[in-house]
């Protein structure tokens, strides 16, 4: 029993070496040009140890996507998605309270150059979490392609939101900054005219400013 469990010590650390050694390369070039030699050289691992855990660099990268994934059904489930629904505070600050525990990896993979499939997959996944529960009300909208345009919507702008956290350029604490996702996500659910006006007012200055820099 003390041999197995300090196998899997061992195999787990392995693992957690590799996956560091893989962010920090993702972070410094796309996936296309990272090898399993640089990932060893990296993580200062032999070839055998690689090769115990993943079959190759792309099987290594849809494990780390799977890990994660994973992880955010988890909380979803053992939330409720009704709950989350009714209150998504308890999701997002779970999420943002996971990241912070191992904050500098997740900075290294979600700033990289490669994030945006994460970021797809998770669109994906509460796209059809919300269609498959019949919730498609809580969107004020018609159809199911509509709703699946305020899906896109939220998605995006909650992980903007986060990249700009991870970046550090948010500097409000985490119950701080989720309780304000939380009530925009929750008073544009409800229907709060007002609040969206609010945003697109804001919106309009900050989009001239840039079309003007760019002209």
């Amino acid at each position: 029993m003390a041999q197995k469990r300090a196998e899997y010590r061992s195999s787990r650390r392995s693992k957690n070496m590799i996956k560091k050694a893989f962010a920090k390369l993702l972070h410094e070039k796309d996936i296309s040009k990272i090898t399993v030699t640089d990932i060893i050289k990296e993580a200062e691992i032999s070839r055998g140890t690689f090769y115990a855990h993943y079959p190759d660099v792309y099987g290594l990268f849809e494990q780390i996507e799977n890990e994660e994934m994973t992880k955010l059904m988890t909380f979803i489930h053992e939330l409720g998605f009704e709950s989350i629904s009714d209150d998504p505070t308890k999701l997002i600050k779970e999420v943002f309270y996971y990241i912070n525990n191992d904050l500098e990896y997740y900075k290294l993979l979600f700033l990289s150059k490669n994030a945006d499939r994460f970021l797809i997959r998770i669109k994906d996944f509460l796209t059809d979490q919300i269609l498959s529960n019949e919730m498609i009300a809580l969107y004020h909208a018609s159809s199911t392609g509509e709703a699946s345009i305020y899906i896109s919507f939220f998605t995006a702008a909650v992980a903007s939101v986060f990249i700009d956290w991870l970046k550090g350029n948010i500097t409000v604490s985490i119950d701080e900054l989720t309780d304000i996702l939380s009530r925009i996500v929750t008073n544009a659910l409800m229907g709060d005219n007002h609040l969206m006006e609010h945003l697109a007012k804001a919106a309009v200055p900050a989009m001239t400013e840039k079309t003007n820099h760019t002209t």
